[in-house]
């Protein structure tokens, strides 16, 4: 909660109007209610009523106009100040998320990623709007009235008293202690449902063919079921703390009343202090509630600040050198010496050692798991490498600021992706103020332009989620047509044709061809017929 709270500190001006305005509120509500109960002193001709039964009705009609208009500021600044919090925290956890990947995005749970980034943050709207305020507002509220009520009654002060702590200290700690755990398990559970319907989703071409209707069906109602088991726990025990508030106020009532006549108060000050202290609960029973609802908000905001303090595999280089490879520069241009890595015991790379020069193109040949994609990821520095030593241009990648690296270095994998939006628009990521002669140039590198040209839009026309509507052949050459825009001397390409026919793998590797002069390629693949235009071959 403390650091839920410093994260929101900017907005304590805000709040703080929040907490006048939502103090106001409530004392307008037991306003009402006290001068109700001298409405009926005063209609019942024994006297004694502090005010006239006109001056009583206009009070009240105050008390109601000023109760809505506060409980509107209050409402409305609490949740300003949330969704003030909610979009700073949303940047906060995407730019988290940059920091971390892409070694983050490689291992990790992406449905509870989504989950984090969508449900969490949303829930945390439940901290900012309906915890802080009403906890300060309870204080505020219940310490005023407790001093009211002494002034009349010091034992029904302390009868109140009694009840505030139950209602506003005791309830809430020990139902947030019961949902806490539930709370948790809850926040984990949807995470696990969002992964299994993207799983669904990604696959439901292979569960159609496949006959795996019905095991998908089972799978998704299994999750659904320990979900709304576990919701159902949450709701019996909010249903069970509903029923103990109801009984605290009742009974804290009926002992004022009890205590009342024991002690010989006059009824013409018994009833508007019984009245008052009846409607004085609801800034408690705020409290009180926080109890049940407050352990998903706190079990979001904990794996949201656990993404915000996670360290990177990999720290991003800052202070480092800027990349040249304009000029002429060492010979090799790259050097990988004695490199060792594993990933936790298993060891992927041990002593690995390969120069390459520059303009040359090396292949890289080996079964799955050998450890090709992991130099990779090395090469651009996602994670560190355990021992051994990467020179670009002489230089230990280590030293070379990270986003110099990653603008002199191409990467493209076996599967490009794409946003949606047009093939301009995924061009352009690889260089933002390209002209367009510039991406029919690129285009045509990469052996596409002829096929976006016939296309009715052209280079407007639109690709639709991760580029569905055009085939695994014409995304890779948007992706290589997006590496020879952005123009880098070194191209790092990691199974480019793997999923492709002859035909597109012909295409690419003819582009690669025409294409290779001022570049560094280094070609990552399994299989024989993508290595052929290489000068050498590296067998892993």
């Amino acid at each position: 909660m403390k650091d839920l709270l410093i994260l929101g500190k900017e907005q304590i001006p805000d709040l703080l109007l929040a907490i006048v305005t939502g103090v106001l509120s409530f004392f307008s509500s037991v306003g009402i209610a006290v001068l109700a109960a001298l409405l009926i002193v005063n209609a019942s001709g024994v006297g004694g009523g502090l005010l006239s039964s006109k001056n009583t009705v206009i009070l009240m009609a105050i008390f109601a106009i000023v109760r809505g208009l506060m409980r509107y500021l209050e409402q409305y600044m609490n949740h300003l100040v949330a969704f003030k919090i909610l979009c700073m925290l949303r940047d906060k956890v995407f730019a988290a998320v940059r920091r971390l990947a892409p070694a983050k995005l490689q291992g990790s749970n992406k449905g509870s990623l989504i989950s984090i980034i969508t449900a969490d943050i949303e829930l945390v709207e439940v901290f900012y709007a309906h915890t802080i305020s009403p906890i300060i507002i309870a204080l505020i509220c219940g310490i005023t009235y407790l001093i009211l009520i002494a002034s009349f009654s010091p034992l029904i002060a302390v009868v109140t008293l009694v009840s505030y702590v139950v209602m506003s200290v005791i309830l809430p700690v020990i139902f947030s202690k019961w949902a806490k755990q539930h709370g948790r398990a809850i926040r984990k559970e949807i995470g696990h449902l969002n992964n299994v319907f993207l799983d669904l989703l990604r696959g439901m071409t292979e569960i159609m063919q496949f006959a795996y209707r019905d095991k998908a069906i089972r799978t998704v109602q299994a999750s659904n079921k320990t979900l709304v088991d576990k919701q159902s726990r949450l709701i019996e025990q909010l249903a069970l703390l509903l029923a103990l508030e109801d009984v605290v106020v009742v009974l804290t009532s009926g002992v004022a009343v009890l205590v009342g006549v024991l002690t010989g108060l006059s009824w013409t000050i018994l009833l508007p202090l019984v009245f008052g202290i009846f409607f004085s609960f609801p800034p408690m029973i705020n409290v009180a509630s926080l109890g049940n609802g407050l352990s998903q908000s706190l079990a979001s905001g904990e794996r949201i600040l656990n993404l915000l303090e996670e360290e990177p595999i990999a720290e991003e280089v800052k202070d480092g050198i800027d990349l040249n490879l304009e000029d002429r520069v060492a010979d090799p241009l790259v050097r990988i010496s004695d490199l060792s890595f594993s990933y936790g015991d298993q060891s992927v790379l041990e002593d690995f050692n390969l120069d390459i020069s520059e303009g040359e193109i090396v292949g890289i040949r080996g079964e799955s798991g050998c450890g090709k994609s992991t130099l990779v990821n090395l090469m651009m520095y996602f994670r560190p490498a355990d021992k051994g030593d990467i020179l670009i241009a002489g230089h230990p990648i280590q030293s070379i600021n990270t986003q110099s690296l990653w603008k002199n270095i191409s990467y493209m994998t076996q599967s490009a992706e794409f946003f949606e939006g047009t093939i301009r628009d995924n061009l352009l990521i690889a260089k933002l103020n390209a002209t367009d002669e510039e991406l029919r140039q690129a285009l045509r590198q990469a052996s596409i332009l002829d096929f976006v040209e016939k296309l009715e839009h052209g280079l407007d026309t639109t690709l639709t989620e991760l580029g569905d509507n055009f085939s695994a052949g014409e995304r890779q050459r948007f992706g290589l047509a997006r590496c020879f825009l952005e123009n880098t001397k070194i191209l790092l390409l990691d199974e480019p044709t793997s999923n492709l026919d002859v035909l597109n793998e012909n295409i690419i590797l003819d582009a690669l061809k025409r294409n290779k002069k001022d570049k560094t390629i280094l070609l990552i693949s399994h299989r024989e017929s993508s290595l052929k235009i290489c000068d050498r071959i590296i067998q892993m």
